[in-house]
């Protein structure tokens, strides 16, 4: 009777197995996708090692081989990484794999995030998860600013310097002139890692003109933002004696 009780137990739980299973979406488990979303920070031109993570939904008896490709999306250089593999393999009886990334800091790399953008390439009758995305950036401890300067359609004739002005006045930083030809008309960013304290940018034209927007409708200049507000801007119009004497404007923000 017990042995009988027992075939009557285990055939309920073959039952019961076999229907779950069947409420199961079709393909439920057989899935592959890559790690979640996260964000990468490097110090000043260090190289950093990393392992990209590869996930099935099952295990199987023999090793599953992927294709892992860059999405053409991504902004980061690609001279500020590495993957050491376009394919990754889930072991045998695993359902977790592994992909070396070597990501690296150099002057491609500012303090504003880029994207590592990583697919999967589909296969038939496998459900794939999303691509990930990886936020790279240069590691800031302190305060980010961002100044951007805006030229006109003689950006040789642009220069600016950024000071600090805490204890005196120390040039800490300067750009310009700029004469590639793309850089008419455009708005040159520029990222600066800043500790607390008081700071001045001072934005020059040496023709003295002023800068002028494309439409020469109005004059333009510079903007330093923090945390995506502005905290100091200024034009730069013409001098008393365009040709002959330079023309010049200037802000001030402190960083908290």
């Amino acid at each position: 009777m017990k042995k009988i009780l027992n075939y009557i137990f285990v055939g309920v739980l073959v039952t019961f197995a076999y229907n779950c299973e069947e409420d199961l979406p079709s393909g439920s488990t057989n899935y592959v996708t890559l790690e979640a979303d996260r964000s990468i920070r490097i110090e000043n031109n260090a190289t950093v090692n990393e392992e990209i993570v590869v996930y099935t939904g099952n295990r199987t008896g023999s090793a599953r081989t992927f294709t892992v490709m860059v999405d053409p999306s991504s902004t980061l250089s690609a001279d500020n990484y590495v993957l050491g593999a376009t394919t990754v393999t889930i072991p045998a009886n695993s359902n977790v794999g592994t992909i070396p990334l070597t990501l690296t800091d150099n002057d491609d790399l500012s303090f504003s995030a880029k994207t590592l953008v990583l697919d999967l390439q589909n296969e038939s009758g496998i459900n794939f998860g999303d691509n990930l995305v990886l936020d790279i950036a240069e590691l800031c401890t302190e305060t980010v600013a961002r100044l951007t300067v805006n030229t006109d359609n003689w950006p040789d004739e642009t220069t600016w310097e950024l000071y600090s002005l805490t204890g005196g006045s120390t040039l800490i930083a300067s750009g310009g002139p700029y004469i590639n030809p793309d850089d008419d008309f455009s708005s040159i960013i520029n990222e600066f890692c800043l500790s607390a304290g008081d700071y001045g940018v001072v934005m020059y034209d040496s023709y003295g003109d002023g800068v002028i927007n494309e439409a020469e409708t109005a004059y333009i200049g510079f903007s330093v933002t923090i945390n995506g507000v502005e905290v100091a801007a200024a034009v730069v119009g013409p001098s008393a004696s365009p040709g002959n004497e330079s023309s010049f404007a200037s802000d001030t923000f402190t960083v908290n």
